[in-house]
């Protein structure tokens, strides 16, 4: 982002004056994140609302940053003499403002992408294909909701001929705020399905969105065969692209989907519009990079995997995250000695990030710098042979693993937000191993979200939460007596669910001559599990009241069964405790947060969401409740390899006490994963399966604590065959049924042996 903005600009588009400033001041770039920043001097920072922190709150940390300049929604209380405040209604409202304001500036074709699938392929392909006449600009990634595009529009600069911009619109009334604001002088529709359709009034009520987005441009764009023509505004001038326009052009890149067929078509088309011709023999697409991979590495460090793609947008994405991640550690950042960057822009993102080191390396380099205790980012494409040096750096691991999606977790959580009250706090359960995915990286993953709370079972899951740098409040929901010395030190919040639990606690802490410390109140309102009965209430709040040693946070309690169709034991405990909280708050002038809806209350009653709710296993993605089933993604994808084949005759026995024998001539893979992985014995004799080139194999005898043999007669396979145990098709639930459980088992049986690759996409 280079603005050249002065501070004369902001003043006319937000009718203030900027107090002891110079009015020719020049503010280069918008933040609103303070965790990649490192030097504020000529930055903006706009204070905006995120799902679960304020801006407002990172205000002091810009402003420590170098940062003088903020655009905020309410006033400063403690205001610096050396900084300038312009104060908004409405901080999101006021960077839409501004990036309209911007786009004013520039008389250049400005293309919008529209659709519910493809529009980040079709942008990345198109904008191939621009560079090779015009000097381009085009929103980074997925970058399509208001706040995106806004920001992207802030990246026009004078030298840019032509704009590419992805738009998301998945609710009424946006397209005439997103014209407004982006103007765009030609539009292109990719697939349109089903997505979002729940949020417009009618089906057509999307389609309707695009044409008032469209409704100033030369010509809409889309695929003839897409039957998005009739759908449209009459008004729009549109012009239909087929894929037979381009058969040489499509052979050539020898796609075989008919989604990737329409993209590339639509792509093409714009590009011939635009006068760019390319030839059979010259085009090329990369596939678009979507993903970072992140697992263990030797000398104790964390290896980012970004070997799909090498440009500039997709290495300040990789820096941004392996800067949010590093939480302190050093940061080495690995490069291939051939590239086709511009080297000045690349030295030059590389000062704005600041790693520890960087290296040119070439195939036969031998990494002599020293690695340990740092986060490596391993960038590259798929035609570079880095993806050799990131799995060189990797820890060895048995074959069968687990892939935590962490963006899919960040999805789920999202949609489950979007679910509440406006001011309804949200407290994500991490027990059990972060419900399998695995603790030490879940856990701090979720906090960078800004989450309000995380939750855990034990005081030493706690604890580790807090030495993998986890700064949010944490609820430890099952402290013991031995708990109190870590819930001090560690700045834990104990559930307090029994009055001699609280008066050991007390104890604690006047010895050591602490005051105000913060306890949530667990209540038993049916479920005869930990807490106190609501006769004990007035006791507590006796205690309360003459103890100044403790705070009281929060008051919760647990539903026994808000999954159930007749939700009249439900009410009454929401009853019971509504009733408990009420004859607290009587008592007690400071107020505290009521939270007893769990995953399941959080969908079936949402009148109970109160001051704040436990996300559970539906965060991890599993749930087929329809109010959510089609926007959860799945969390979890577990896999191996078929490490040996063996052919069987009729007779032969498999496995132990030769339980199974063959009665025909048959084929077994042999599978690294077993009971002691989390694959219960009860899979056995055919009970359960996997997946191998998309075809079910079952089990063959029993399952061993670390192989299974499986049946896969007829198939062609090769020994290091892939294998799906949960994935795409065989889901969490699928196998839950299989094994006679809940997803809940399944999850926190998954051993801690099992390597878990972290994937943000």
């Amino acid at each position: 982002m280079n603005l050249q903005l002065s501070l004369r600009h902001f003043s006319d588009i937000f009718k203030q004056t900027p107090q002891g400033f110079s009015a020719d001041r020049l503010l280069n770039e918008v933040i609103y994140d303070t965790r990649n920043l490192n030097d504020g001097r000529d930055k903006v920072f706009f204070a905006l609302q995120g799902k679960f922190r304020s801006g407002f709150d990172f205000i002091e940390p810009a402003y420590d940053q170098g940062v003088r300049v903020f655009v905020v929604d309410k006033e400063v209380s403690n205001k610096k003499i050396d900084a300038c405040y312009f104060v908004v209604e409405d901080t999101l409202e006021a960077l839409i403002k501004l990036a309209a304001w911007h786009r004013r500036r520039f008389d250049i074709p400005v293309v919008a992408i529209v659709g519910t699938h493809g529009k980040t392929t079709v942008k990345e392909w198109l904008g191939q294909f621009i560079k090779e006449k015009y000097q381009l600009v085009k929103s980074p990634k997925s970058y399509n909701s208001r706040q995106g595009i806004a920001l992207s529009i802030l990246e026009l600069h004078f030298k840019a001929t032509f704009s590419i911009f992805e738009v998301s619109i998945t609710h009424p009334k946006e397209g005439v705020l997103i014209k407004s604001m982006l103007q765009p002088t030609h539009g292109a529709i990719c697939h349109v399905g089903d997505k979002y359709n729940e949020n417009f009034g009618s089906p057509s009520g999307k389609l309707e969105e695009y044409s008032q987005l469209f409704s100033d441009c030369a010509f809409v764009f889309y695929v003839e065969e897409s039957n998005v023509k009739s759908r449209l505004g009459s008004s729009l001038k549109t012009k239909s692209i087929s894929p037979k326009e381009f058969t040489a052009e499509l052979a050539a890149l020898n796609f075989n989907e008919d989604l990737k067929i329409k993209n590339a078509s639509l792509a093409l088309g714009i590009a011939n519009y635009f006068g760019i011709s390319i030839s059979k023999e010259n085009i090329e697409v990369r596939d678009v990079a979507m993903r970072l991979e992140t697992f263990d590495g030797i000398q104790n460090s964390l290896i980012i995997n970004d070997t799909y793609s090498l440009d500039l947008e997709s290495l300040e994405a990789a820096l941004q995250y392996q800067m949010a991640i590093s939480k302190g550690k050093k940061r080495v950042v690995l490069l291939p000695q051939e590239h086709s960057l511009q080297k000045s822009e690349l030295l030059l993102l590389l000062k704005r990030y600041v790693p520890n080191a960087f290296y040119f390396i070439s195939e036969t380099y031998a990494l002599e710098a020293s690695i340990a205790d740092s986060v490596i980012l391993v960038k590259g494409n798929k035609q570079s042979w880095m993806s050799k040096m990131a799995n060189q750096l990797k820890v060895k691991h048995h074959r069968t693993k687990i892939n935590v999606n962490l963006s899919a977790l960040r999805n789920n959580i999202h949609h489950l937000k979007d679910l509440l009250p406006k001011k309804t706090k949200a407290l994500v359960m991490v027990k059990a191993n972060a419900y399998g995915t695995g603790l030490s990286k879940t856990g701090p993953y979720i906090d960078q979200l800004g989450i309000d709370y995380l939750g855990v079972a034990y005081t030493d899951e706690g604890v580790q939460l807090r030495e993998q740098g986890v700064k949010c409040p944490i609820l430890v929901m099952s402290p013991g007596i031995d708990d109190f010395h870590d819930c001090i030190e560690y700045l834990l919040e104990p559930a307090i669910f029994s009055l001699s639990l609280l008066d050991d606690f007390i104890k604690e802490l006047i010895s050591r001559k602490m005051k105000g410390f913060p306890v949530h109140l667990k209540i038993d309102t049916g479920m005869n599990r930990l807490g106190i009965s609501p006769k004990e209430v007035p006791d507590f709040i006796d205690t309360l009241r003459s103890q100044p040693e403790i705070h009281l946070k929060g008051v919760y309690s647990h539903f026994a069964e808000s999954d159930h169709k007749d939700m009249t034991f439900t009410q009454q405990q929401f009853d019971t405790f509504k009733e408990c909280c009420a004859r607290i708050q009587e008592q007690v002038s400071q107020p505290f947060l009521r939270h007893i809806a769990n995953s399941s209350a959080i969908l079936n009653h949402p009148e109970t969401a109160l001051d704040m709710v436990r996300m559970g296993i539906v965060a991890y993605g599993v749930s087929e409740h329809p109010a959510i089933v089609n926007k959860l993604i799945p969390v979890i994808e577990w896999s191996s390899q078929v490490v040996q084949l063996r052919n069987l005759k009729n007779g032969d026995a498999v496995g132990y006490n030769r339980e199974f024998i063959a009665t025909r001539s048959m084929t077994i893979g042999i599978i690294p994963v077993g009971y002691a992985d989390g694959f219960g014995r009860s899979l056995s004799h055919g009970v359960g399966a996997v997946y191998i080139k998309g075809m079910k194999c079952v089990t063959v005898g029993n399952v061993c604590m670390d192989m299974i043999m499986v049946d896969v007669t007829g198939l062609e396979i090769q020994e290091n065959e892939p294998v799906e145990i949960i994935g795409s098709q065989q889901s969490l639930m699928d196998l839950a049924r299989q094994l006679n459980t809940i997803p809940y088992e399944v999850l926190t049986s998954l051993s801690l042996r099992v390597h878990r690759n972290y994937v943000v996409n």
